[in-house]
């Protein structure tokens, strides 16, 4: 599952806003034919939109697809608290983007915002799985070292609560029924 996938001829394009970031609408890429030319921003296999029951639109990799990290590693409660990290970044006037890759490949954040001046940037971490607070304090440590704050969501105290700033959240349960 993957809220931001490359379209040939207009760019990324972002699932979880109305205008898909390019001044287009939903209908413009689900179920059309010919299918529209989507690919996955990291493996660059094509790429299927998808809208659940429930409304939340996502992409998913079409049949066949290599192994990339955008393609099932990330369960479905991760990317729900993905898309409601960035809303609210986006609530409080910030730019939000997913999975915003080092120039130099040394971190990937989960949602990267940015002050509309673009001086300020706080990648902001949504955890569930294990981590070490050691991981967590290094990978705290290389944003840090390059002027990004960053800040840690999860939904169950964990050993790492206490090395970074975090807040943990009752939201996921709400959060779990949109994508049902």
């Amino acid at each position: 599952m993957a809220f931001l996938v490359l379209h040939a001829a207009w760019g990324i394009i972002d699932a979880t806003v109305s205008d898909l970031s390019c001044g287009r609408s939903w209908d413009a890429v689900h179920r059309v034919r010919p299918r529209a030319p989507l690919t996955c921003r990291e493996c660059q296999h094509g790429m299927v939109p998808v809208r659940s029951p429930r409304g939340l639109r996502f992409f998913r990799h079409a049949p066949h697809a290599p192994r990339c990290s955008m393609a099932g590693g990330e369960s479905l409660e991760h990317h729900l608290l993905k898309l409601e990290l960035a809303q609210a970044a986006r609530a409080a006037g910030f730019y939000a983007e997913y999975e915003v890759l080092a120039p130099n490949g040394s971190w990937r954040a989960d949602v990267m915002a940015t002050s509309t001046d673009g001086k300020r940037r706080v990648a902001l971490e949504a955890q569930l799985s294990p981590i070490t607070a050691e991981d967590v304090q290094a990978r705290t440590d290389r944003y840090s070292g390059e002027g990004i704050a960053v800040c840690w969501f999860g939904v169950a105290p964990r050993p790492w609560v206490g090395s970074a700033p975090r807040f943990c959240s009752t939201a996921q349960r709400r959060l779990g029924r949109l994508g049902r």
